[in-house]
């Protein structure tokens, strides 16, 4: 059974493949400026997202071992990502899609991580004091930092599936399951806390400002 599972991935690879040979770069010079690029790229938002340090003030959304576990698991897509790259032999244009989604990604990260300063915390964790942020990136997305995460894992996943086997996809993809879930519930966990630490100036707020779509900015209301 494995064996075909194995078998029926390679052929799908195999396929995906040839129906984007016509618009592969397969030259040695552009793969290798795809592999900087792309590598880049990834250690910005690895080194944005890796505050591991613990602020005054700082208490728990989820217990704490689960937290742990993520930082464990953290390390899986992103080795996968990096063997992905450096055996890169060619690039399909759905590559170039993925790249643009992984930049676009640790730019929200990055950004968010400014307009936060001295107000981010590590996932997982939240201010016992919160101040509402709604400056900068804050005005248009409630939560850019995971929405650029979200956006790089979708990149990543694009360049792991199509780049590597199924040995590799599988304990990445289920690692990735657990880290997306575990920032959905950190998300939830964190909004319901805002709302009851700020009242209605976070209510409000949330009203105006999507979680992850620039719909619209945020006007902050005058007290009446």
């Amino acid at each position: 059974m494995l064996n075909q599972i194995l078998t029926n991935h390679s052929a799908f690879l195999n396929t995906r493949h040839a129906s984007f040979v016509r618009k592969a770069i397969c030259s040695v010079e552009q793969v290798f400026a795809f592999q900087f690029c792309q590598a880049a790229v990834a250690l910005t938002f690895a080194v944005f997202i890796s505050d591991f340090k613990r602020k005054a003030g700082m208490v728990p959304l989820i217990s704490e071992k689960w937290t742990r576990v993520l930082k464990l698991l953290l390390l899986v897509p992103l080795f996968v990502y990096a063997y992905a790259l450096l055996t890169l032999n060619g690039i399909l244009t759905v590559d170039l899609f993925g790249f643009v989604l992984t930049l676009l990604g640790t730019g929200l990260v990055v950004k968010a991580k400014v307009d936060l300063a001295r107000h981010h915390t590590w996932t997982g964790f939240c201010l016992d004091a919160p101040q509402l942020v709604s400056r900068g990136i804050y005005s248009y997305i409630r939560h850019p930092l995971y929405a650029g995460v979200y956006l790089f894992v979708s990149g990543l996943t694009l360049t792991v599936a199509l780049h590597t086997s199924l040995y590799l996809v599988v304990p990445a993809g289920l690692a990735l399951t657990y880290i997306l879930s575990f920032l959905a519930v950190s998300a939830s966990r964190e909004t319901r806390k805002l709302e009851k630490k700020l009242g209605r100036e976070f209510t409000e707020y949330k009203k105006q400002v999507h979680f992850c779509l620039p719909l619209r900015k945020y006007a902050k209301q005058e007290q009446p």
